[in-house]
């Protein structure tokens, strides 16, 4: 990540006076930078340290340099005039940062400011992949620095292990094995810190059947010469297709519309689904219209009615 400085001028005080400077607020991964007001001296300062959180030694410059555990190769100072940089942030560097100068011939010079390291935003890749239910399984990793705590969640509710979830790389990784319908919808990973939250956002859409799809007649008592309208319907926003007979008729869409119904429009009737995702097909219970045609024409002829 590249560095960010924050540049802070210090007027730093001479004598035993300390300077707190205002709270900093930097991103893991990034660099800071503590910029005094001290004009440089004619000659080198006969002691400069800085310190975190009044005990841990950063770098302590006198005619030799000793970095503090944790600091070697991470520091920048400026000898001339105390200023520090201070790359590759954590969240460990949260703290106060003290700076005292012990020039020649001149008094002590003590400054302090205080450093929160904020997480880094949260990144979570989407599969571009097709997922199909049963078949697809996937991983969502979220990645973030910095951070104390990382809850998964899925549409607004906390995910736990098992019904096809489960967490990895300390809850770094969701796998879901294998995909399932309930699985369309939005996941989060939520990342906080004592003084950041954020969240990194995914939207999986998963493709599944059809199932079998079933055919709704209305009306149920349509008489000849009127119009009939049969209505396909299947979960997974399928295509349909429709039969008579068993011949494909050139109709499409979820509903068979029949103007001014004539004899030869009676038979069996059936609609086949169809997900170009999954590349599956099924086929719903036929229906058959001569039932009704035969009643309408039992009604014309009573007499033959009663002969039957």
């Amino acid at each position: 990540m590249s560095a960010n400085y924050v540049h802070i001028s210090a007027g730093l005080c001479y004598g035993a006076g300390v300077l707190t400077v205002d709270l900093l607020s930097e991103v893991a991964g990034q660099s800071v930078t503590f910029t005094t007001s001290v004009k440089p001296a004619a000659e080198p300062f006969m002691a400069l340290t800085w310190s975190f959180n009044g005990t841990t030694n950063v770098i302590t410059s006198t005619s030799v340099d000793v970095v503090g555990p944790g600091y070697e190769n991470r520091i920048i100072l400026d000898k001339s005039t105390g200023s520090l940089v201070l790359r590759n942030l954590t969240e460990k560097d949260s703290g106060e940062y003290d700076l005292i100068i012990i020039p020649h011939g001149a008094g002590q010079i003590q400054g302090t400011a205080k450093l929160d390291v904020l997480m880094s935003k949260p990144t979570m890749a989407c599969p571009t992949e097709n997922l199909i239910e049963g078949k697809t399984s996937l991983n969502l990793t979220c990645d973030a620095d910095s951070f104390k705590s990382r809850v998964w969640m899925k549409d607004g509710k906390p995910l736990v292990s098992g019904d096809g979830f489960s967490f990895h790389d300390g809850n770094r990784v969701l796998s879901i094995s294998p995909v399932n319908r309930r699985d369309t919808g939005e996941f989060l990973c939520n990342v906080s810190n004592d003084f950041s939250f954020d969240t990194a956002k995914c939207r999986l859409e998963v493709y599944y059947g059809p199932d079998r799809p079933i055919i709704v007649q209305t009306p149920i008592g349509a008489e000849l010469e009127e119009s009939v309208v049969l209505s396909c319907f299947a979960d997974s926003l399928p295509k349909f297709q429709w039969f008579l007979n068993g011949d494909l008729l050139s109709d499409t869409g979820p509903d068979l519309r029949m103007m001014n119904i004539q004899m030869s429009q009676s038979g069996n009737y059936s609609c086949q689904a169809f997900n170009n995702k999954t590349m599956k097909n099924q086929t719903s219970q036929t229906l058959c219209l001569s039932v009704l045609l035969l009643l309408w024409i039992l009604s014309l002829f009573p007499l033959a009615e009663q002969q039957l």
